[in-house]
């Protein structure tokens, strides 16, 4: 887009991209966040993660900010590169999907372990992905004791998505 601005902007947000990591990182270990390092992360990404966090609070005791704002960065890094609005919110769409088919694939992987209901993740998980799966609850009703089909069903139309979604990117409507 920019030239040489826009290839010092792209590479300014993979750095950014790869202190997001950093962070996330440092967060599974608490002390991590303690130390000078962690000090300077923490400076470093808060003010871009605090609105984010507003807008999508934790759930379940899961911070999923960073993961938002990597999405956003990455999307301005496409629309840096190539100049294409287009392009950036296919590759958001694209990114979301992505996430919704993870937390699918979890939801269906509980199903057939029989996970403890009332454990946080095991929460955050059937919560974010029952909006997914109601629309489905009308052929494939929750029974106790059997195996909830819902969300299959919304796992095969959210990979469909994803899939179109992918489609247009490449035959160049993005």
């Amino acid at each position: 887009m920019f030239g040489s601005l826009g290839d010092l902007l792209s590479t300014l947000i993979t750095i950014f991209i790869f202190v997001l990591i950093v962070r996330a990182v440092f967060s599974w270990f608490p002390q991590m966040l303690y130390t000078q390092a962690g000090r300077y992360i923490l400076l470093a990404t808060e003010w871009y993660l605090a609105p984010i966090r507003r807008v999508i609070p934790p759930v379940g005791g899961l911070d999923l900010s960073f993961l938002v704002g990597i999405i956003i960065l990455y999307a301005l890094q496409i629309f840096v590169r190539s100049g294409n609005i287009v392009a950036a919110l296919i590759a958001i769409v694209s990114y979301a999907l992505v996430f919704i088919i993870i937390l699918l694939l979890v939801r269906i992987f509980f199903g057939f372990f029989k996970m403890d209901p009332w454990h946080p993740i095991t929460q955050m998980i059937m919560q974010s992905t029952e909006p997914f799966a109601r629309p489905f609850r009308g052929w494939f009703p929750r029974r106790p004791g059997q195996f909830d089909w819902a969300p299959i069903a919304a796992f095969v139309v959210v990979l469909a998505a994803y899939v179109l979604v992918n489609s247009l990117g490449r035959f160049g409507i993005g």
